[in-house]
């Protein structure tokens, strides 16, 4: 009996075709930031202790057209200075979960902060969005993630089980727009 494995699945369906971020990393959510609906963010976890910082696909942000631009100077703080050294990544900013990664910036002079969500250590802001903003809309848990960060295992690992994951955030984002 001969098989044909290719036969066996449908190339056309999306599904099968996972990002990286899809296949590597546990999506974890923080709703209504700050008290401001719909200021979504996701954090993206993986197993070695990274975490990727990216705007939740409920984000108010994704539901303008405006051109914004993104400003990674937040006070005296110039984010895109920061360095880390080392397998152990040190001297990275600290970070605690309100402290404002960047800000995004609309043509009409609104904006709003990105906070990083949780405690740890800036690892890097991503260059590709530095160069190209438009990622942040456009590929926004891939490419256009905002940020690397990293933390401790203890709390990576308790703040993975406070924050939603993916089927909990789908059930109350499906059920608001009921």
């Amino acid at each position: 009996m001969e098989y044909n494995i290719l036969k066996s699945i449908d190339l056309n369906e999306k599904s099968i075709y996972k990002s990286f971020t899809e296949r590597y990393f546990s999506k974890r959510y923080i709703l209504d930031v700050n008290g401001i609906k719909n200021n979504d963010i996701m954090l993206l976890f993986h197993s070695n202790r990274i975490t990727l910082l990216c705007l939740a696909p409920s984000h108010f942000f994704f539901k303008r057209d405006d051109d914004y631009k993104l400003n990674f100077t937040i006070g005296k703080v110039d984010r895109l200075s920061n360095t880390v050294k080392g397998k152990g990544k040190k001297g990275g900013q600290m970070l605690t979960p309100h402290t404002a990664i960047c800000k995004v910036e609309w043509s009409d002079n609104t904006s709003f902060e990105i906070p990083a969500g949780m405690k740890g250590f800036l690892v890097e802001i991503n260059e590709q969005l530095v160069k190209n903003p438009k990622l942040l809309k456009e590929c926004p848990n891939s490419d256009g993630f905002i940020a690397i960060m990293l933390s401790s295992i203890s709390i990576s690992d308790s703040l993975k089980k406070e924050l939603l994951n993916h089927e909990e955030y789908l059930k109350i984002i499906n059920s608001s727009c009921e």
